[in-house]
Order: C-alpha cells, then sequence, then structure tokens
C-alpha cells in the first residue's frame, strides 16, 4: 500500500512540475546568456580587460622593485602586444555581431496542448509502474560505490589539450606564453626532444628569455646522463649574466659546481645568495645545510695530521 502512495505522490508532483510552466506564459521568456556566454565580443572585451590589469600589476611590480627593468620591459612589450591583438579581434567581432542582430526577438507563449500531452504520458506512466507493481513495496538497493575521491584527469585528455594548443602555436596565433605552456606539456608527455627544440627556438627569438634558460638548464640538469650537466651550468650561467641576482639560477649554479667537485666556487655563489635571499626563510635554511654540508667533507682534508709521540 506505502508503494501505491509514493507512486501516487510522485505522479501528482511530476505533473505540476510539468505542466506549470507549460501554461505561464512568462515561464517561456529568453534566459539570457548567462555566466558563459557564447558571445565573441564578449569574451574578447574580457580579454582585452585582464591583460590591461596585467600589464597594470606589472607596472606595480617594477615600481616596488619586485622585478627587474629588463623582465618588466620584455614582459610589457609583450602583453601589451596581446592587448592591441585583443582590441583588434574585439572590434571585428563588433562588427561581426552588428551584422546579424536582425534577428527577431523571441515573443513568450504558452503550450497547453504540449502540457497536456506530458500530463497524460506521465499519469499513464504511473497507472502502469503501479500495476506492474502488483502493490508490492519497492526494495532499493544501493549499488556500491565505484570510488572515492576526485576522477583523475585521463592521458587521453592532456593529449588533447597538447595537440590544440600545439595547433595554435603552429597557425602563428600562439604567443610566447602559448609556446612556453607547449614546451612545458611536451615534456609532461615525454616528448623531451621537442620540448628542448621549442625552448631553444624562443631562447633564439629572446636572448634575455630568462624562463626558457631555466627550462633549458633545469631539463639538462635533471638528465640521467652525466654528459647533459655541463650543459645544464651554461644555460643558469646565461641566466645570470641577464639577472645576477636570480636565487633559482644561483642555486642551480651551485649545485652544478659541487657536482663538479668546485667545492671552493661553489661557496662564492651560495654567500652570494645568501645575501640575495635574505627574505626567504626557506632558501636561507637550504643554502646553510649546504654549506654546512661543504665544510663539514672539507674539514678533514684541511685538518693537519698530528704526529705521534
Amino acid at each position: 500500500m506505502s508503494s501505491l502512495i509514493g507512486i501516487f505522490a510522485l505522479g501528482a508532483l511530476s505533473l505540476v512540475i510539468v505542466l506549470l510552466p507549460l501554461w505561464q506564459r512568462r515561464s517561456d521568456r529568453s534566459l539570457g546568456s548567462g555566466i558563459e556566454t557564447d558571445d565573441i565580443a564578449l569574451q574578447w572585451e574580457m580579454e582585452k580587460d585582464r591583460l590591461v590589469k596585467e600589464q597594470h600589476d606589472l607596472d606595480l611590480a617594477f615600481a616596488e622593485g619586485k622585478l627587474s627593468p629588463e623582465v618588466h620591459e620584455v614582459e610589457r612589450e609583450q602583453v601589451v602586444a596581446d592587448a592591441q591583438r585583443a582590441l583588434e579581434r574585439l572590434r571585428k567581432a563588433r562588427k561581426m555581431n552588428e551584422k546579424i542582430a536582425s534577428q527577431a526577438r523571441h515573443k513568450p507563449r504558452v503550450y497547453p496542448k504540449y502540457g497536456a500531452a506530458l500530463g497524460s504520458l506521465i499519469l499513464i506512466a504511473a497507472m502502469a509502474l503501479t500495476l506492474h507493481l502488483n502493490g508490492q513495496d519497492i526494495q532499493r538497493v544501493a549499488a556500491p560505490a565505484a570510488g572515492k575521491g576526485q576522477p583523475q584527469i585521463k592521458m587521453a585528455d592532456i593529449e588533447k589539450m597538447v595537440a590544440g594548443l600545439e595547433a595554435k602555436v603552429k597557425s602563428g596565433d600562439g604567443n610566447n606564453r602559448d609556446k612556453m605552456m607547449l614546451a612545458r606539456s611536451y615534456l609532461v608527455l615525454g616528448r623531451r626532444d621537442e620540448a628542448l627544440a621549442l625552448y631553444e627556438t624562443l631562447l633564439k627569438d629572446d636572448e634575455k628569455n630568462i624562463p626558457a634558460m631555466m627550462a633549458l638548464g633545469e631539463i639538462y640538469f635533471n638528465s640521467k646522463n652525466k654528459a647533459d650537466w655541463g650543459k645544464s651550468l651554461a644555460y643558469f650561467e646565461k641566466a645570470l649574466q641577464v639577472q645576477p641576482d636570480k636565487p633559482e639560477a644561483l642555486w642551480y649554479k651551485s649545485l652544478g659546481l659541487v657536482r663538479q667537485r668546485k667545492i671552493t666556487e661553489a661557496r662564492v655563489v651560495l654567500v652570494h645568495l645568501q645575501e640575495v635571499s635574505k627574505d626567504n626563510k626557506q632558501a636561507q635554511d637550504a643554502v646553510a645545510q649546504l654549506l654546512a654540508e661543504l665544510d663539514k667533507n672539507r674539514a678533514p682534508a684541511a685538518k693537519p695530521e698530528t704526529p705521534n709521540n
């Protein structure tokens, strides 16, 4: 009996939910564009505003002394170029929208016939389900959970994203940021040679591209082939020529010198790193620990031998 009451109650609720909007004219009003609009002009306007804000943030960071003049100039030129490109696309999109804006506005309507048809179907389905169950209570068995946590991103999805980014870069629409992202994606997918070639291209186009230098240096530094370790040190030294106080480059250079058993030169670099990273406690701790290890390893060799009596 309880199953019959539940079925009729569910059928009545479904009738109200389905029929009420169909019998009210105001329910057929336009829903608008929503939060994620398909308006190309609005999207380009948002992109333009984002780039202008990014330009302002770069100027603010430069004014506060967080960026060197060289890095600020390179980053600002790129952002300005992107903003100009976004502005041109915005103008084209607005002109296109003006051409297709001649469509008639939607007028709200009521749909009594559709409502009656859907109501009849729901009523028939409810009666058929009641007869099928034959008055027995419904027994619901909960299915076991397939797994816990958030769904993991599949490799196919990553490869699809990389393919789209690769097509954008090859078509000429990609900027330096897109190329850097594509190079990092190549590295994640295990396409090391393609990542190295793209980083080298970025460095060839801009000899002061510090992110590309650091990326190349880290790839060679983490290589299992010892022949690549010398190459990594060369890229870190190039980065320091552009930005002498870059902490990451100083740290990797010191580690590279330690690998080559050049302990004295490594200590000089580490002492300089201590001076330029006074506000970074984590960096200070790491440098102090490495200096202590270097001094500990040098101590036995420097200690004179005591003659036996």
